[in-house]
């Protein structure tokens, strides 16, 4: 892979984890910044950003937490398997892993009907 073909690829991915993150913003009412840093893996940037947001709903607004899930459209069966079945320690970064995912394939989603189809 030449030097091109990797920057283009870094930089698809940027835009991507970028989308997401202001969809994930949105749907969370997240008011911090995320400043991605272009040598690290954009999408391992954006877990480590979401994972404490995450665990702080998980312990103080739960309620909250239930209500954005859906909004960004992760059902309620997904949300109790992660419950029920991650380790104590690993619930919000589970959690955030569906968040981004879901996230990460609407702004696909986005950025193939508006003609940007390099991902």
């Amino acid at each position: 892979m030449n030097t091109s073909d990797n920057h283009d690829k870094q930089s698809s991915a940027l835009k991507l984890a970028s989308g997401s993150y202001d969809l994930i913003q949105k749907d969370l009412g997240i008011a911090d910044e995320l400043d991605f840093d272009p040598g690290e893996d954009p999408f391992g940037q954006l877990h480590a950003f979401l994972t404490p947001r995450i665990q702080h709903l998980l312990d103080h607004d739960f309620g909250y937490l239930i209500n954005a899930m859906y909004r960004i459209d992760i059902s309620e069966e997904v949300l109790k398997e992660i419950l029920e079945h991650s380790k104590p320690g690993q619930i919000a970064s589970d959690i955030a892993e569906r968040v981004i995912a879901r996230e990460k394939m609407k702004m696909k989603t986005r950025m193939m009907y508006s003609g940007n189809k390099k991902m």
